[in-house]
Formats: structure tokens, C-alpha cells, sequence
């Protein structure tokens, strides 16, 4: 398994090309690496401007860096006018480019984002996504339960249409997808959470005989969301609804070893917090420290559990004006963190803030 590394910039220039190019340059001249996936985060006004703005960002990674998976997530960053994520591996990583996705060393995938015909409905479109993920593997001999981390963005996430919930759908859809393996290492670490517009993007990464490499993170604070009860799924139909299918994290061993942590929020068993922001903030990192600490690592399964460092963590924000008290308790908190602060809605609509991110 590669090392990898993960950065966070950020830019307050005020044309949206002039940041993509601040950014591009920001990332290429960090020397952290080779840059083999870039995310961007912003906020465009409509569909029409989002599809724009992904042409103007593949338009430019080309030009400045050749061959450079990207992605654009349409999530107004709070702290600035545009922001990106950018993966870096050592120079000596074998990187083949392949379209919408690169092979590392012969033996594991990033893609870039994996988007479908946005006339479909939110159902349609995941599960024309999720299509293309199976050729994707299938191109590498790498099953579809060796997917490891997965970040899934639907627009509109808890919208109520005619077919369904959208994040019910997208659920649904993922569901039929993963039927045809057992699934005996867990489920992938992942992320389900709303963006203003941009359809169904999905992003993953995976490893050939991840089991290995690879083992899923439990917190017995929180109830498996694969395991959740029908009561707290939504849906605008009546139907049996399928659980989100996702691990709280995954560890990674290897050279350095790294923690996915999962999309993580206020919820304890599998009931949410209605308290107020700051209080949720807390809650939701009360929660991930508990399931990267060393003791839950060992429970785990991670015989050399050591202790981690937060790093690239993003918090995703329902309110895009009052979220200040939140962000000056994570600054006082967790003060060494990188975090990157997000406007997004979250899946379920008594939820105020979700985090997620990267240990090592």
C-alpha cells in the first residue's frame, strides 16, 4: 500500500479561474510530492455555473499539470471563495493515469469524480455511477469489497421527490451494488453528505486484497450505520429502506499507518443530539476520538495501535452564517488541525455539523 498525504489550500481570489490557478500552483509548489487528485470545493450559483466551473477546472489541471485527477464538489467553502484537497504520493510511485481514475503501483485506485447524465433522477444517476465503478475494478481485477474509502456528494441530500429521499435513493442504489459480495473485511469507510448542486458525485479509492492492508474501525459509542433501524431512515415512500453501507473508519498499515475516519456527526447508539451547535461540535469529536484512540484501535483488531495526529479534516456546516462558535471551539480544541469548513447539508435535518478526515 502507497503512503499517501493529504493537504488542504485555500484561496480569496475573487475570480473563480484565478483561484483555480492560486490553488493549482499552491499545491504544485508545497513540494509534499507527486500530486495524483485534486478536490475542489465551491459555490456555484446553479447547475448551469457548476458545469461551467468543472470544465474550467479540468481545463486548467490539464494545462498546468498534464495528468491530474479532479473533482469539484459544489460546497461553499466558509473561510474562503475556493478550496481544495489535494492526495500526494512519494516520487517514487508508479502512477498511471487512466481517464477518471490512476493505478498506484499496479495495485490500488483513486479516482477522480465518478458523475453520470444529471437529467436522471438521483436514483438513476448513482446507479449509473456505480456501473461505472464495476468496470473500473473489474478493468484492475480488484473487487468491488476491496473499495476501502468512498466519498459519496448528492445534491439536495434529505430533498423529498416523487421516487424517494435522494439520500435514500442514492442508499438504495449502493445497496444493489454492493449485493454480490460477503463483505467479510467491513464495509468501506465513507462519507454521505449534500452539496448545493452536481448531481451524484462519488469518489473511492481501493486496494487489491485489501484484507491484508486493510481492517474496518467500530465505535461502540455508535451504533454500525449498516445497522440502523428503519425508524431512523427517511423516505417519501412507503418501502423497505436499505441502510447506509459504510464502516466508522478503516485502518490502513503500511509504511505509515493512517486511519479513514468516516463522516462522523452527533450521534450516539443510533439517536441524534438535538442540542445546539456547539454542543453538537463537541459530541461529533467526543466520537472520533474515541474510535481513533489506541484501546478502540487494539478492539479493533490493530495489534500495533500507536497514536494518531488529525490531519486534511473537513467540517461540513448545515447553518453557512451561524457556525462561528463552532469553529472557535474546534480552534481552541484541536488547535494543531488543518480543518476545513464547509457549507453542506447533513442527512439527517436535526443535524448541525458532520466531520471527517484523516489520521496518521
Amino acid at each position: 500500500m502507497t503512503t499517501k498525504q493529504y493537504y488542504i489550500f485555500r484561496s480569496q481570489e475573487s475570480a473563480f479561474q484565478a483561484a483555480v490557478s492560486h490553488l493549482l500552483e499552491s499545491a504544485m509548489g508545497a513540494g509534499c510530492g507527486k500530486m495524483v487528485r485534486m478536490v475542489f470545493f465551491g459555490a456555484p450559483k446553479d447547475n448551469s455555473e457548476y458545469i461551467e466551473q468543472n470544465n474550467i477546472i479540468k481545463a486548467c489541471a490539464a494545462t498546468r499539470c498534464g495528468d491530474l485527477l479532479t473533482a469539484y464538489v459544489a460546497q461553499q467553502p466558509l473561510c474562503c471563495s475556493l478550496a481544495a484537497e489535494v492526495s500526494y504520493v512519494a516520487e517514487d510511485v508508479q502512477v498511471e493515469f487512466k481517464g477518471d481514475y490512476a493505478l498506484l503501483d499496479g495495485c490500488e485506485i483513486l479516482s477522480a469524480a465518478i458523475q453520470s447524465d444529471p437529467m436522471l433522477d438521483i436514483g438513476g444517476q448513482a446507479e449509473q455511477i456505480f456501473n461505472r465503478m464495476s468496470e473500473i475494478l473489474a478493468a484492475e481485477d480488484i473487487a468491488v469489497d476491496d473499495i476501502v474509502r468512498q466519498w459519496n456528494y448528492i445534491e439536495r441530500i434529505t430533498a423529498l421527490s416523487p421516487q424517494g429521499q435522494h439520500y435514500q435513493l442514492f442508499n438504495d442504489a449502493r445497496s444493489a451494488f454492493y449485493a454480490g459480495c460477503k463483505w467479510s473485511n467491513g464495509y468501506p469507510a465513507a462519507t454521505g453528505i449534500g452539496a448545493q448542486w452536481g448531481g451524484v458525485v462519488v469518489i473511492f479509492d481501493a486496494l487489491r486484497n485489501s484484507s491484508a492492508y486493510s481492517r474496518p474501525v467500530d465505535n461502540p459509542l455508535q451504533i454500525s450505520a449498516h445497522s440502523y433501524s428503519q425508524k431512523v431512515l427517511i423516505n417519501s415512500i412507503e418501502k423497505h429502506k436499505t441502510t447506509p453501507k459504510f464502516e466508522r473508519a478503516r485502518y490502513m498499515c503500511g509504511h505509515k499507518p493512517m486511519v479513514y475516519i468516516s463522516g462522523t456527526a452527533a450521534i450516539r447508539g443510533e439517536e441524534s443530539c438535538r442540542e445546539g451547535l456547539a454542543e453538537q461540535a463537541r459530541l461529533t469529536m467526543e466520537n472520533i476520538d474515541h474510535l481513533t484512540g489506541v484501546e478502540n484501535l487494539k478492539q479493533s483488531g490493530v495489534a500495533d495501535a500507536q497514536r494518531l495526529e488529525y490531519c486534511a479534516m473537513r467540517a461540513y456546516l448545515k447553518d453557512n452564517k451561524s457556525w462561528s462558535e463552532a469553529k472557535a471551539w474546534l480552534k481552541e480544541s484541536y488547535p494543531a488541525v488543518d480543518m476545513l469548513y464547509l457549507w453542506a447539508d447533513i442527512c439527517r435535518e436535526e443535524l448541525l455539523i458532520e466531520i471527517e478526515g484523516f489520521a496518521v
